[in-house]
This record gives C-alpha cells, sequence and structure tokens, in this order.
C-alpha cells in the first residue's frame, strides 16, 4: 500500500488505527517537534511562528484522523485510548508551541 493510498483511506475513515496513530501521530509528530526544537535558535521569530503554526495545523489533522479511525481495530477500547491519548497531545503540542514562542522572545526562560 502507498503513502496516497494510506493517506485517500485515512480521509474516508478506513485507515488503519495502528498506522495513524503510530506512524502519523507519534512517530511524524516527534520528528517535527524535534526538527523545530533543533533549529530554535538559529530561527528568527517570524521562521519560528511559521514551523509551529505548521506543527499545529499538522497536530489538528492528526485528531481528526485518530478520530475518524478510532475503531478501525478489533477491540473497541483501543479506538477510546487512542482518541483520548490524542486530545491529551493535541493540548500538549498546543501549550508547549505557545510557551516556546513567548520564550522566543525572552519572556519564558528557555528549554534548552
Amino acid at each position: 500500500m502507498t503513502i496516497q493510498q494510506v493517506i485517500a483511506e485515512d480521509v474516508r475513515g478506513h485507515a488503519p488505527l495502528w498506522v495513524v496513530f503510530w506512524i502519523y501521530g507519534v512517530v511524524i509528530s516527534q520528528l517535527l517537534f524535534c526538527g523545530i526544537l533543533y533549529l530554535y535558535r538559529q530561527m528568527d521569530t517570524p521562521m519560528l511562528a511559521a514551523s509551529l503554526i505548521g506543527f499545529l495545523f499538522y497536530t489538528v489533522w492528526i485528531m481528526r484522523s485518530v478520530w475518524v479511525n478510532a475503531f478501525n481495530v478489533e477491540k473497541e477500547v483501543y479506538g477510546h485510548i487512542a482518541r483520548a491519548l490524542t486530545v491529551a497531545w493535541s493540548v500538549n503540542s498546543v501549550l508547549v508551541s505557545a510557551f516556546l514562542f513567548l520564550g522566543h522572545f525572552g519572556t519564558v526562560a528557555l528549554p534548552i
């Protein structure tokens, strides 16, 4: 199955939950966020803002994807767990992004 096929299945809510949750939601989100942290001190404020906004849009897409694909599993409880964890991750992403942006102005101590 190609990436385009998986994305097409995700839009309709037929993608496997493990792909949406673990690959898109965990691995790719972590890589994106690590990239932002790695370049944090080298970016100017508009570039950091664009990066964090892009990361938040990706987070919204992940939350929607997990939500519509949550019950593409054998046990329904895994869908509920995936939804709860994704909502918690989304709230965390918004808060950490806001604090990183404020930290770029020197208002908050730098995390690194």
